[in-house]
């Protein structure tokens, strides 16, 4: 390396300073053969001690010369180091410590307010008075499915837990380099990440922590294409740093060290990059190889960040990313060290926030309750906003209040253009246009950040005068830059309005451009049939389908768009034209022949189409088959499995837990149910005739469920091979399971094999309940071998009439006894463990770091 030839320079120059003598004392007091020292000249010991030294041989070269009293060419050599590596020990500590309270005060400035809502730049107001108390979990929950983010909130809702404090997300027993930190649009990421900045640059949390910057992709897009070094990267978009006099040599040092951990390095960074998601930069996060970039280099500001997140950049560094959940799978597992999400307003919260504004109207806390589309998605805190500023319209004018999402956002809209025209603005409906089809055209490329020049296309050439229209700034807002960025960049208030308006840009685009926007074949324009809305509707479903989730809110605003209450409504806006006749049931048919074709999985999001449509046929059919009792699988067609999917999703009860024997105790009930299991909380299966292929079924529920945290599987014909298939999913990180009970499933030591891998990797299983299997003393030493696992976070253990004997107790106890601090009950009742075996439990017991309780009453008299 190019170091490596500098320094091996710098020694030969210094050596070449020695006088003859001073050189011979040198050549003694250095760690080479005798054999060598005696004809080596200054350039045969110079590349001896780099080939023996490395990159230390500098300062093995400057304590030979200090021994020898060459105090002066020491100290030299020492600087002229420092020159070419950016050595640490160049910057002393009292100037890392004046560079960090200098960062921390441009910072906390910097962080100190943030504008009130869509004010822009014009009223500030002070973070910690805007800034509300979010729900953040630790992140060991699989990453997100591949589902619109409304419908995984409307699956699973928000559970009352406890939640970390911002300061604490990245408290870990492991190495922690890159954290994840996923929540849906609008949840609160970013004011996250400013109360964590400002949190430790005030100097109270997180003191270890030597520098902080932060990144918003959204500003990185605006420098696709060109090319900067790291330094540079910094001093451009955290102009803050500026105060870091130093800071290409420590970038240097940093670079150069053989230290890959964080924990270890001599200067902590923080590296932040908010809001993946928003991101127009082309990542290549998959090349696995391991390079060592020339941290002064210029590179691509995409293969700059991409190498930073990849650890070839600053290994030693910390990278923290925030993302909506979709765009989490951009970065593979592999790079992601910790996970934590944030998460909305609680059901209590919500309930407090609308009680707080409707104090004496209870029937409007009931109504919003009975919506649960509307009420789950008021945990985000700005949807909560915008449905009291609806209802309190609506209670003002004694109005009915809206029932469907598409209802609520309509009315929101209306409300807001009604505003516009007091202040006398002409263009209020032109500008709603240019916004949805701003809306729409960005929608399709998954896009939630647009420039001045995105306006122009859609156009909007004057947003001034949009802002002056009123309706511009309720649904749509400029983005204020976290730094002193001059180029400007906007975003709708939601991605939900955005989804709003681009289906009502669709619906413009037929009424008044007879065009169906959303036909790829060119053949835009439509020759006015019978029922046009019908084609559009039949694009938009293959659409929604091929999207992967993203088209899925877009999807239930355009159908309940095509209601005739909502068209009066917005008869001004659509112009729906006078012969214009449109029937539901087409609608309905178009949807129902869709649902016979999916799996139930994919069809949920169908179903709130028809919900939006305000058609419940299969979910009353599927009532009427409850109301008979178990349902007959053979006599169920596709739709009544999707219907019935829906129906228990929709269920507080059958989340809270689910139980299949109620419904369809078979192997195929459980396939065709495996929705519910992965949304429930707990999932009661015990006697349903399962075997292998369920196991291997369940292993991909748990690998990628946010919510199971029981599952029984008691008195099912498992077997070792379907237990196996089962470990599969326990041991992935992402598994959530706490309780796990497997009495009766002709389980043997094979199982216990599994079992034992499963405790040495899992971070949340804490009981296990494997009483009546035929495990004996094989199968009980087998899972001793992962009870010993420090890793191990098991709690309790049920093992009755399992036929374990003195060898086993024995092997169990020895086990304890390396690792005695996590098990805390044990149930042995049944088993002959002789006398022997319960001496070796009881020893365990007086381990003073353990708490383990056994029945010795209970197991005597079982056994």
């Amino acid at each position: 390396m190019a170091l490596d030839m500098n320094i091996k320079d710098l020694l030969l120059k210094t050596l070449e300073g020695l006088g003859r003598e001073d050189f011979k004392k040198f050549k003694f007091y250095t760690d080479l053969p005798e054999s060598v020292k005696e004809n080596a000249d200054r350039t045969d010991i110079t590349a001896r001690l780099m080939n023996k030294h490395g990159k230390n041989a500098g300062e093995k070269t400057i304590q030979i010369l200090e021994n020898n009293n060459n105090n002066n060419l020491a100290q030299k050599l020492r600087n002229d180091l420092a020159k070419i590596t950016g050595s640490i020990s160049s910057v002393d500590n009292k100037q890392i410590g004046k560079f960090k309270r200098e960062l921390q005060e441009n910072l906390r400035k910097s962080y100190l307010t943030v504008p009130e809502g869509n004010t822009g730049h014009s009223r500030q107001e002070p973070l910690e008075n805007v800034y509300t108390e979010l729900n953040i979990s630790r992140g060991v929950a699989g990453l997100p499915d591949k589902q619109h983010e409304v419908l995984q909130m409307e699956m699973c809702g928000v559970a009352e837990e406890e939640s970390i404090q911002p300061c604490d997300i990245f408290e870990s027993q492991e190495p922690l380099r890159t954290m994840l930190t996923v929540g849906f649009a609008g949840i609160g990421k970013t004011f996250l990440v400013r109360k964590f900045v400002l949190d430790w640059a005030s100097g109270g949390t997180n003191t270890d922590v030597d520098f902080i910057f932060p990144f918003a992709f959204r500003e990185l897009n605006l420098e696709e294409g060109r090319s900067f070094s790291l330094a540079e990267l910094i001093r451009l978009f955290v102009w803050e740093s500026k105060a870091i006099k130093m800071l290409d040599l420590i970038l240097v040092s940093l670079q150069e060290s053989a230290n890959r951990h964080y924990q270890s390095s001599e200067i902590k960074i923080l590296f932040v990059l908010d809001g993946l998601d928003e991101s127009r930069l082309k990542l290549d996060l998959s090349d696995e190889r391991k390079v060592d970039p020339d941290v002064t280099g210029a590179y691509p500001v995409e293969v700059l960040l991409a190498h930073l997140i990849k650890g070839n950049l600053l290994p030693c560094a910390r990278v923290w990313i925030t993302t909506r959940p979709q765009a989490a799978h951009d970065i593979p597992p592999r790079l992601v060290d910790g996970r934590t999400e944030v998460k909305g307003f609680s059901h209590s919260q919500r309930l407090d926030y609308f009680r707080k504004r409707f104090p004496a109207e209870e029937d409007v806390i009931q109504h919003i309750q009975k919506s649960r589309t509307v009420f789950i998605m008021c945990h985000l805190p700005i949807f909560c906003w915008l449905t009291a500023t609806v209802l309190r319209d609506h209670r003002k004018h004694g109005k009915e209040l809206p029932k469907t999402l598409t209802e609520m956002y309509t009315e929101f809209l209306l409300y807001h253009l009604d505003k516009s025209k007091e202040r006398d603005s002409r263009k209020s409906t032109a500008y709603v246009k240019a916004l949805a089809k701003l809306a729409f055209q960005h929608l399709m490329k998954k896009q939630q950040i647009f420039y001045e020049k995105d306006l122009q296309e859609s156009g909007l050439d004057d947003p001034q005068g949009a802002k002056d229209s009123g309706v511009f700034t309720v649904v749509f807002k400029e983005v204020p830059p976290l730094k002193k960025y001059q180029r400007k960049m906007f975003q709708f208030i939601h991605l939900t309005v955005q989804e709003y308006l681009a289906a009502l840009y669709v619906m413009m685009s037929l009424f008044q451009d007879n065009k169906n926007v959303l036909d790829d074949s060119g053949w835009t324009r439509l020759v006015w049939k019978r029922n046009p809305l019908a084609g559009v509707h039949k694009a938009a479903i293959r659409k929604a389908s091929e999207s992967e989730g993203n088209l899925d809110l877009f999807l239930r605003f355009l159908l309940g768009l095509s209601l005739q209450c909502n068209q009066d409504l917005l008869g001004e806006l659509l112009k729906v034209p006078e012969n214009y006749r449109h029937s539901k049931a087409e609608t309905v048919r178009l949807i129902k022949r869709q649902i016979e074709r999916n799996s139930p999985e994919e069809n949920i999001n169908l179903f709130y189409c028809l919900n939006e449509l305000k058609d419940e046929s299969l979910l009353e059919q599927i009532q009427q088959y409850l109301k008979k009792g178990k349902l007959y699988t053979w006599d169920l067609r596709p739709a009544m499995w999707s219907a019935l999917v829906f129906f228990l999703r929709a269920s507080d009860e059958a989340m809270s837990c689910f139980d299949l024997r109620k419904y369809a105790p078979s192997e195929k009930g459980l396939r065709m149910l495996l929705p519910v299991v992965m949304a429930s909380q707990k999932s009661v299966l015990r006697g349903c005739w399962l075997g292998k292929k369920s196991c291997e079924a369940l292993a991909s529920v748990l690998s990628s469920s946010r919510t199971l945290s029981h599952l029984d599987l008691s008195w099912n014909d498992l077997h070792d091979d379907g237990l196996e298939a089962l470990a599969a999913g326990l041991a992935k990180p992402q598994c959530t399971l706490q309780v796990l009970r497997l009495r009766g499933c002709w389980l043997g030591k094979k199982s216990c094999e599994a079992l034992a891998s499963v405790l040495s990797s899992s971070r949340t299983l804490s009981h296990l309940d494997l009483s009546f299997n035929k495990l004996c003393d094989d199968g009980l030493m087998a899972l001793a071998a992962g009870l010993a696992k420090p890793q191990c976070t098991l709690r309790l253990l049920r093992l009755v009439w399992c036929e374990i004997g003195t060898r086993g107790c024995v092997s169990l106890a020895k086990a304890l006894r390396s690792n005695p601090s996590h098990l805390q009950e044990l149930d042995l009742g049944g088993n002959i463990i002789g006398e022997e075996g319960k001496l070796a439990l009881a020893e365990v017991q007086k381990d003073p770091r353990c708490s383990l309780k056994i029945d010795w009453f209970r197991m005597f008299w079982m056994s």
